[in-house]
């Protein structure tokens, strides 16, 4: 077997299915449902595994973590590819803030669990989705920015006038 995305199945040998794939639009409404169902599986994981009588409960527990960062850096991966291939920074700059809201929603619950599991990699989880938030609004901002940009007229004068 090749190495590669989808040597196992004989995928790479397709040709254009890379290419087709990398090509799709993100249906934002499919991905934000799994995205909020990888988190939610992670806070009822912190219910189930909270009075720690589990054995090897840090390694289920980091197991949903590991899941949850994988969603948000795929889906940063996916956005940045997106938004990129707008049409307009005002389209980008909306998935940008889809981006950030995601990010809010992980952070509102990765809030306690932090504490509650704090060998278990959620403070760095915590750190991480902070850091692609930040990321995130940086973004929408500077493609709000550019949208309004857009919108004003060059001042007269600028350019030589030609006859």
């Amino acid at each position: 077997m090749g190495s590669g995305i989808g040597s196992g199945y004989g995928l790479a040998k397709r040709p254009g299915f890379i290419h087709r794939v990398a090509a799709m639009n993100i249906n934002s409404q499919a991905l934000d449902a799994v995205n909020r169902c990888v988190i939610e599986e992670l806070e009822r994981a912190g219910e189930e595994l909270s009075p720690r009588t589990t054995h090897n409960w840090c390694g289920l527990f980091t197991e949903h973590v590991r899941r949850v960062e994988a969603a948000i850096v795929h889906t940063y991966q996916l956005v940045a590819h997106s938004a990129i291939r707008q049409e307009s920074p005002a389209e980008a700059a909306k998935l940008w803030r889809e981006m950030s809201t995601y990010c809010d929603f992980a952070l509102q619950k990765l809030k306690g669990l932090k504490d509650q599991f704090p060998d278990c990699g959620t403070p760095e989880l915590y750190d991480l989705v902070l850091d692609y938030k930040n990321a995130a609004d940086e973004r929408y901002y500077q493609n709000v920015h550019d949208s309004e940009c857009l919108k004003t007229p060059p001042p007269d004068h600028l350019f030589p006038k030609t006859s």
